[in-house]
């Protein structure tokens, strides 16, 4: 059976458009105990929720935008209390009361296009993280360590970050030692994040110097590298400011803010089977600032999408992650050509 055919049978069959899960960028999360902090539990978990979706680390974005109590409780969908094992700086467990807040992405969205600032979008891309430590007899991976699990656990949630570790095994270890993660020689990686289909990677190494605690930092997506340092009093506070760093960054290369509406036109081969068109379907649906999908034609071996979408830079976060790769651009019609690659 031809795409076109096979296209056609399978509208029939499946002619409801794709549902898109709800995101887990909208969720917040706050501790209920005594030990939490000051101010509203509802108030603390929006404003994580509001520092994901913007990127802008360490900032109070309640405060900042006057939001009252009775607007952010507007905004929910609905909430739960559950108790959390956390992990203390001294790998110790305790049990914490925590208020866990769905809320709706729509108002969320609309709270920071009213107030002028731009969102990061749903457009994540999955980073390799290389660790290496030194607590000051020499640098060597850092394998497993329960609070140090947790804090990356933990800021990877608060800042919205995907994190994939190496299982280490003997080829990895060859390609990317100790040394090479202290000196932030990302290049020795690039092979990794084809097996491992990461987006971009992270090197961090920890080291301890007198009580304090200093991470260095290198980390790379496509042709741009960075690096930096943070200290803290633990491995805690480290990785929390130096992922937060990498959030901000991301969030400024990638920032999504309203526009005028517009169609876009993609042409897109390689699909094959039902399940590739659905996958391509619902990745294009998912696309921040996409309003409507349709298909307007089918070949012998591609189809032709048609988006409606209220933002810039599409073409940048297609690229940036999901299952397809560029191939031209037509400069005549501005029609973009990609191959699914599963």
């Amino acid at each position: 059976m031809n795409l076109r055919r096979g296209l056609i049978v399978f509208l029939l069959l499946c002619a409801a458009p794709v549902a898109i899960a709800q995101s887990a960028l909208y969720v917040g999360e706050a501790a209920v105990d005594s030990a939490s902090g000051p101010g509203d539990p509802l108030l603390r978990a929006l404003n994580q929720v509001l520092v994901r979706v913007t990127g802008r680390a360490g900032q109070d974005l309640v405060q900042q935008l006057g939001i009252p109590t009775a607007r952010a409780q507007a905004m929910t969908l609905g909430r739960q209390f559950r108790e959390a094992e956390v992990v203390t700086a001294d790998g110790q467990i305790r049990l914490e009361r925590r208020l866990k807040i769905d809320f709706d992405p729509r108002a969320v969205d609309l709270l920071l296009d009213q107030a002028g600032l731009a969102r990061w979008g749903r457009e994540r891309p999955e980073l390799l993280l290389w660790l290496a430590i030194d607590p000051g007899t020499g640098a060597d991976y850092l394998i497993e360590d329960r609070a140090i699990d947790a804090a990356l656990t933990r800021a990877s949630f608060d800042y919205g970050l995907q994190l994939t570790r190496p299982i280490l095994d003997a080829r990895d270890r060859v390609e990317v030692t100790p040394a090479d993660i202290r000196g932030g020689f990302t290049a020795v990686a690039l092979a990794a994040l084809t097996r491992y289909g990461a987006d971009g990677l992270v090197m961090l190494e920890l080291r301890q110097v007198d009580g304090f605690w200093t991470g260095r930092w290198a980390w790379r997506i496509d042709e741009a590298e960075h690096s930096f340092q943070r200290s803290g009093s633990n491995p805690a506070e480290v990785i929390d400011l130096g992922l937060g760093r990498i959030a901000e960054s991301l969030a400024v290369r990638f920032a999504v803010r309203p526009d005028t509406a517009r169609s876009l036109r993609l042409s897109i081969s390689g699909l094959e089977r039902p399940v590739h068109y659905v996958e391509v379907r619902r990745f294009l649906e998912g696309l921040t600032g996409v309003e409507a999908v349709r298909v307007i034609g089918a070949g012998s071996d591609r189809l032709r999408f048609e988006l409606r979408t209220v933002s810039g830079q599409l073409r940048q976060r297609i690229e940036l992650t999901g299952p397809l790769e560029f191939e031209r651009i037509d400069l005549s019609s501005g029609e973009l050509f990609y191959r699914f690659d599963w």
